[in-house]
């Protein structure tokens, strides 16, 4: 039997609602800054050595572990080493969620004057006696929440290039993940699973193309699910891969914010990147000197539009203008440029390519970060996000009844997750330092 027909059974049995953040003109402000770019952003040294928020992902731990017994457990390897003592403050474990039969994951908020390097290898060597692993880039899939009653959808978020995975989506200011902390009580019958991955924008060594990326993703996606005995085979490719057509039968729905449809006009982007390995990327993500999507951006449109039409698509789009970073003559970034609309409704939207009958079109009273950064529960963009993610959900539960439902950690789940699209959008955040897993666009 074959990958793709494995998929095939497999895949006309699940549900999704694909959920990804754009924004790619954060890609100037992302985790490639140096200590020293992140430092003048502020403006003041200082900030170095003061505690920071900062969240843990926590792996291999057994399963049946509550909060409070790992909560005491990382307190306890806390307080029992001299490199950690006096350095970390105020851990709560986060989250608790099964990664497969044999261990789950958890996500845990620290304060601490460590840079991340430090902090993770005194980690380590304070846990002998204990298996966890721990790390703060969250590449790969990380499980945030499962609801214990059955999950009928896969909420899978994916930031965009150069972003960080838990940054992208938390409230300014505080700790609160609204896809862990706040949706689990507004939507039922959810698994939430979050995506990460690597692809800084300068002095990269990396010669990726979005095709890559989205193969990626989707590989690492199939690599979780096999573990419970699920496999599945997705590939984001050009029009003629079958698995392109499997992928039309399993997404319920798709939510954009703020993607740049139409391409980015910046010359400074393209200017930066000029020489590197990642050069053809971006040249494929920029418009011409004639405002002219990229034929690669035409031909992800086209497939997109012939293969997923009849899903719901909800594309948000900003109304407010959000500042712009300079970079300076001395190399450091500092928010001196005019605020802007980063990303024009046209280009938010799947129409300004392809005409969908089926997209719904939504404004928010957002900049390009608030899109998917909420102060609180109550905010009225997150209200908006909500209902829509909780209708898409519905949709896909009454679509897919009869089916056995049950926790994904106790069977061979039958849900998978893809990221549609004609680009991978994000917001640019830093990644260690004093804006660790922050947005530059809110210090």
């Amino acid at each position: 039997m074959s990958v793709v027909e494995t998929s095939a059974q497999i895949l006309t049995k699940a549900s999704v609602v694909a959920l990804l953040a754009a924004c790619i003109y954060h890609w100037l402000w992302g985790p490639h800054l140096s200590q020293q770019q992140r430092t003048s952003l502020n403006g003041n040294t200082q900030h170095q050595r003061r505690f920071r928020d900062l969240t843990l992902r926590v792996d291999l731990v057994p399963p049946g572990k509550s909060f409070k017994e790992l909560e005491s457990e990382l307190k306890s390897v806390i307080a029992g080493s001299p490199d950690l003592q006096g350095q970390l403050d105020d851990l709560v474990v986060r989250s608790i969620t099964p990664r497969d039969r044999t261990c789950v994951c958890a996500t845990a908020t620290v304060r601490t004057l460590l840079p991340e390097e430090q902090l993770l290898a005194r980690l380590q060597q304070a846990s002998k006696a204990y298996p966890y692993r721990y790390d703060c880039a969250f590449y790969g899939i990380t499980p945030l929440y499962e609801d214990a009653s059955g999950a009928y959808c896969d909420v899978v978020a994916v930031p965009g290039l150069a972003s960080h995975a838990i940054g992208s989506w938390k409230s300014p200011g505080g700790n609160d993940l609204w896809l862990r902390d706040w949706l689990s009580d507004d939507v039922r019958n959810i698994r939430v699973l979050l995506y990460g991955y690597d692809t800084k924008l300068l002095k990269s060594n990396a010669k990726s193309s979005v095709e890559d990326l989205g193969r990626s993703f989707l590989e690492s996606l199939t690599a979780f699910r096999t573990s419970d005995k699920a496999l599945i085979h997705a590939v984001r490719s050009p029009a003629n891969c079958p698995t392109h057509r499997l992928l039309s039968q399993v997404c319920r729905g798709v939510l954009f914010f703020g993607v740049p449809q139409l391409g980015l006009r910046n010359e400074k982007l393209a200017s930066m990147i000029e020489g590197q390995p990642n050069q053809a990327l971006i040249n494929a993500l920029v418009v011409d000197d004639e405002s002219e999507p990229s034929a690669f951006l035409f031909r992800m449109s086209d497939d997109f539009a012939q293969y997923f039409r009849g899903l719901r698509v909800v594309s948000f789009y900003e109304r407010r203008l959000s500042a712009t970073v300079e970079m300076q003559p001395d190399g450091s970034l500092r928010k001196s440029g005019p605020p802007v609309l980063m990303v024009t409704r046209s280009s938010a939207t799947i129409s300004g390519l392809n005409v969908m009958s089926d997209e719904e079109i939504v404004p928010l009273d957002a900049d390009h970060s608030g899109l998917v950064k909420f102060e609180s529960r109550r905010d009225d963009a997150y209200v908006v996000v909500k209902e829509r993610i909780g209708s898409l959900v519905s949709s896909a539960a009454s679509r897919t009844q009869g089916f056995p439902w049950a926790p994904a950690s106790h069977r061979g789940s039958r849900i998978v997750a893809t990221q549609q699209g004609s680009v991978f959008g994000g917001q640019y955040i830093t990644n260690g330092g004093i804006s660790s897993q922050g947005n530059v666009m809110n210090l």
